[in-house]
C-alpha cells in the first residue's frame, strides 16, 4: 500500500517554467549581504506574505507556452530578477517556484546545482558593477587577457561576490590587489590576484598596506559595510576620487568631500536595461554556460544547511552570528 500526497504548483503562463527547487543559495550576514541590508533600509517595497530567496538551481517540471530553450529534466539556474523580484511566486524558499525564462540558464552535465546557482546572481553583478559601470575591459571566455598595465583594488576577496570579481578583473588584464583573512588566503589565491591584503591587521596598518601597494586605476568594495566604506574614505582623502560599492552604509555621509561613492542594483542593471541589452546576451549565452562548463568560472566552497526549508531562519541566524567565511551556503527546498 502506498501512501500518496498532493502538492500544489503555480501555473505557468507564457515564457514561465516551474522548476523543482534542489539547491537555493543562502545569503550571508546581513551587514555583508546587500539584498537584506536594502530591505532594512526599506530601500523598495516588498508586498507581505512575502517570499524570499534570490537564486536557485533545480529541474524543469512545467512549462508554459513558448517556452523553447529549455524541456521537462533539464537542469536550470535561476535568478529572480526584474518583475520576478517582486511576486511570491518566483521567490526561491519553496518547494516548485515559477521561473521566467529569460532568468534562467540550462546547465549542462558538468556543472552541478550548487555552482550553477551559486555564482549567477552574483557573476552578473561583478558583470555590471566592474564592465557596464567602472568600464573595465570584458574578459575572453576561454582564456586569460594580456596585461593591460592597470591596477584594481578589490576589496572583500573571500566574499562570493569579491573572489568572482578578482578572477574577472585578473581574466580581463588587469593586475589585481584584494583583501583577506589569512584563513581564506588559499581560497583567494585560485582567483589569481597578484597580491593579497591581510584585512584582519590592525586599521591604521590595514590603511597603510593598501597604500603601498596603490595606486589604483579602479576600487570596488565587494563587502558594502560601513566600516569599508569609512576605510575607503581615509584611503582616497589626500588626493580625492571614487570608488564603488555593493551597498549604501550610514557612512556615506561622513565621507570625505573629494571622495565619492557609487553603488547600484548591479544584477538589474544588467539584465533589466535596454542599453545593456548585448552585455546581458554575451553574459547569459556565452560567458556564464561556458565558464562554468569549462571550469574557468566556479562558485565559493559550498555548504548544503541540513534540514531544508524549515532550517532558513537557523542558517540567516547562522549568517548573523558571523559563524561562516568563505563559503557559500545552500539549502534544499525538497529535503
Amino acid at each position: 500500500m502506498h501512501n500518496l500526497s498532493t502538492q500544489r504548483y503555480w501555473i505557468p503562463i507564457l515564457a514561465q517554467a516551474i522548476i523543482a527547487s534542489r539547491m537555493v543559495a543562502g545569503m550571508r550576514a546581513l551587514w555583508k549581504n546587500p539584498f537584506l541590508f536594502q530591505i532594512s533600509w526599506e530601500m523598495f517595497q516588498i508586498e507581505y506574505p512575502a517570499i524570499l530567496g534570490y537564486t536557485f538551481g533545480g529541474t524543469v517540471v512545467s512549462m508554459g507556452p513558448n517556452v523553447d530553450s529549455v524541456k521537462v529534466g533539464d537542469r536550470v539556474a535561476v535568478a529572480c530578477w526584474g518583475r520576478a523580484a517582486v511576486d511570491r511566486r518566483f521567490g526561491a524558499y519553496q518547494k516548485y517556484p515559477l521561473a521566467l525564462e529569460e532568468n534562467l540558464v540550462k546547465l549542462d552535465s558538468q556543472t552541478s546545482l550548487e555552482g550553477g546557482s551559486g555564482v549567477m546572481a552574483n557573476l552578473a553583478t561583478v558583470v555590471a558593477a566592474l564592465s557596464v559601470c567602472m568600464k573595465l575591459d570584458y574578459p575572453p571566455i576561454n582564456e586569460r587577457a594580456p596585461k593591460n598595465g592597470k591596477k584594481i583594488l578589490i576589496y572583500g576577496g573571500s566574499s562570493s561576490v569579491g573572489g568572482l570579481a578578482v578572477q574577472y578583473a585578473t581574466d580581463a588584464g588587469y593586475e589585481v590587489v584584494t583583501t583577506s583573512s589569512p584563513a581564506n588566503w588559499d581560497l583567494v589565491q585560485r582567483r589569481g590576484p597578484s597580491s593579497i591584503v591581510d584585512h584582519t591587521l590592525p586599521r591604521e596598518q590595514l590603511l597603510e598596506s593598501i597604500k603601498a601597494s596603490g595606486p589604483y586605476d579602479g576600487i570596488f568594495d565587494a563587502i558594502g559595510s560601513a566600516e569599508v566604506t569609512e576605510l575607503m574614505g581615509k584611503l582616497l582623502a589626500e588626493d580625492g576620487g571614487l570608488f564603488w560599492s555593493t551597498s549604501p552604509t550610514p557612512a556615506d555621509s561622513r565621507l570625505p568631500k573629494n571622495v565619492k561613492k557609487e553603488w547600484g542594483g548591479y544584477s538589474d542593471i544588467l539584465v533589466s536595461r535596454d542599453e545593456n541589452k548585448d552585455a546581458k546576451v554575451w553574459y547569459l549565452q556565452e560567458y556564464l554556460p561556458k565558464g562554468l562548463s569549462n571550469g574557468r568560472i566556479f562558485s565559493n566552497p559550498s555548504y548544503i544547511f541540513p534540514g531544508g526549508l524549515e532550517s532558513v531562519q537557523d542558517a540567516l541566524d547562522t549568517f548573523m552570528a558571523g559563524k561562516v567565511s568563505g563559503k557559500k551556503v545552500f539549502v534544499n527546498p525538497q529535503h
